[in-house]
């Protein structure tokens, strides 16, 4: 069993999201990320060399930012509130970050040398990291992202075709109520979760922008269709029949995605406390209620609170608490939350 990095022993009932934090300690977090994203910059070239040696990068040869963003040492410490830092726009370290992508971008395909390129795209949670993890080998580059906006993916498509390098698309698919949870488990391990209305803009623009690349089949570019079922291996349909499959489903507006999405989550939430597979991080969870419909906040951060009186339930009654962890001295959702 791998030993729980530092952060992970952080008892349930104190975690904290970036957002809960006061406006100072927010600040002195967004710099030091600023700072240390700024310098990955200035030094590139060493910045990518380490960025090589990290296992998920597969030898430099997988693109993915998130995984890029863990060459910061102030994210390592506390991956959730650095991830969640990244996404405050008063805080710049993204643009530094964003900078050193177009780089990793350019070496990989150099790195390449004309060899098959694999993008991944599709709404976050559907198992597209596995995907790149598994199948990385087999190309000269991966890039693993949504890739869902239409004029992004374009540009990604034209830059590839300045190389000989021949290109494969996979459109991985789930639907919203396992990609929320497979969300969560994740969080788990890595400390990163997605904010629902981004995960709902994903998962509702990923099939439209995927079949709007139909006229670049004539160009060279393969297509694959990668769903991701529930208690089975899933299935993969390619070129043709992955269009065909693709087009035949239906395909919600993005508020349609978000209320399925919000549905499962709030679902998550009321599952029974005694199950232990069901206490996800305290302040994950905090940052997702966040990212619910107004007229739904209130009953997550309720189920939220009622969470944390199960904590002192079982801390008065000398139990764990969840993962194992003691129970502690409870407190209540925290600043920001209700």
């Amino acid at each position: 069993m791998t030993t729980p990095l530092p952060w992970q022993q952080v008892p349930w009932h104190l975690r904290r999201s970036y957002w809960e934090l006061d406006e100072a300690a927010r600040h002195e977090l967004c710099g030091a990320l600023e700072a240390e994203a700024a310098d990955c910059a200035r030094r590139a070239e060493t910045a990518l060399d380490d960025y090589a040696a990290l296992p998920d990068s597969l030898g430099g040869q997988v693109m993915n930012a998130d995984v890029l963003a863990t060459l910061l040492p102030s994210l390592r410490h506390n991956p959730t509130q650095g991830y969640e830092a990244l996404e405050d726009p008063a805080g710049r370290a993204a643009v530094h970050l964003h900078a050193l992508g177009k780089r990793l971008r350019d070496r990989a395909l150099a790195a390449a040398q004309g060899n098959p390129v694999l993008i991944l795209m599709g709404g976050q949670a559907t198992s597209k990291t596995t995907g790149a993890a598994a199948l990385g080998w087999s190309f000269g580059a991966v890039f693993d992202a949504p890739h869902t906006d239409p004029d992004g993916l374009a540009f990604l498509l034209a830059r590839i075709r300045r190389t000989p390098s021949e290109i494969h698309l996979a459109y991985a698919d789930r639907d919203p109520a396992g990609a929320v949870k497979a969300m969560l488990e994740r969080s788990e391990r890595e400390g990163r979760y997605v904010p629902l209305d981004r995960m709902a803009r994903t998962h509702a623009r990923a099939p439209r922008t995927f079949l709007a690349q139909v006229p670049e089949v004539a160009r060279g570019l393969r297509l694959y269709y990668i769903r991701v079922d529930e208690g089975s291996s899933g299935s993969l349909a390619v070129d043709q029949e992955a269009m065909a499959q693709v087009q035949a489903r239906h395909l919600p507006p993005e508020s349609g995605v978000a209320y399925q999405l919000q549905t499962a989550y709030l679902s998550l939430l009321r599952n029974p406390r005694h199950d232990p597979e069901t206490w996800y991080p305290r302040d994950v969870l905090a940052g997702l209620n966040r990212t619910v419909d107004p007229w739904r906040r209130l009953e997550a951060d309720h189920l939220l609170r009622r969470r944390v009186e199960a904590m002192a339930q079982r801390s008065a009654e000398g139990a764990e608490g969840p993962r194992g962890a003691a129970a502690g001295d409870p407190s209540g959702p925290g600043p920001g939350l209700g």
